[in-house]
């Protein structure tokens, strides 16, 4: 059997036609933006499999809709998730042309068969935005200190999901520097369930949760 079959089928969310809906909310429980990712292709190159995703968000208080197309990989049973899928949407396209936008970093990894008391490998994403020679704006996310704090049932209006709970340190860099602790439930059922962030004072600050699942 192909590595790239293989992994279609340890995960239910890599094949084409897939919708996935994710609802952010704010800390009073306000929705702020809808997000849905949609598995427009999967392709198989050098025994890893990619799925091509289509993210499309819509913002509850301010104007604006967010777009971008990013890839997903599994390679040997791991998951490779690109940062911009999984960061909560902060720049819409009504942007200049004359402004171009540069990402780089590392992917977020997601191993076969977690374990509770498991560390899992950081992770970091720069967008630097240009126009021209000059440099407008430079954006650092990181995800540290992740670990897997245990294996959890979560419900949301998508369905009931085994899944693996991840801690890890959020640090967001531009004009200063914030952090938040984070917590995610990962099922390999539909990949992200739930996320959770907390303050410095342990209150919930936003939480995301999959509110739909739909199969091509």
């Amino acid at each position: 059997m192909a590595a790239g079959q293989k992994c279609a089928e340890m995960y239910d969310y890599f094949k084409e036609g897939v919708t996935l809906e994710y609802t952010s909310y704010d800390k009073r429980d306000i929705v702020e933006s809808v997000m849905t990712q949609r598995v427009t292709k999967i392709a198989e190159m050098n025994d890893t499999l990619i799925a091509t995703f289509e993210i499309d968000a819509t913002y509850k208080k301010r104007k604006g809709d967010f777009k971008n197309t990013v890839p997903m990989k599994c390679h040997e049973g791991v998951i490779y998730v690109d940062m911009r899928s999984v960061m909560p949407p902060a720049h819409d396209n009504a942007q200049s042309p004359d402004v171009r936008l540069e990402v780089k970093g590392t992917d977020l990894t997601f191993p076969k068969n977690m374990e509770p008391g498991q560390t899992l490998p950081d992770a970091e994403m720069q967008m630097i935005m240009r126009m021209g020679e000059m440099q407008l704006g430079n954006i650092r996310y990181g995800i540290k200190n992740r670990k897997v704090e245990a294996v959890e049932t979560v419900k949301t209006t998508a369905g009931e999901y085994i899944c693996t709970k991840i801690s890890y340190d959020f640090e967001y860099k531009f004009l200063g520097t914030r952090n938040n602790r984070t917590e995610v439930w990962y099922s390999p059922a539909v990949g992200m369930v739930k996320s959770v962030s907390y303050d410095k004072s342990g209150k919930v600050e936003s939480r995301m949760e999959l509110t739909k699942f739909t199969k091509g």
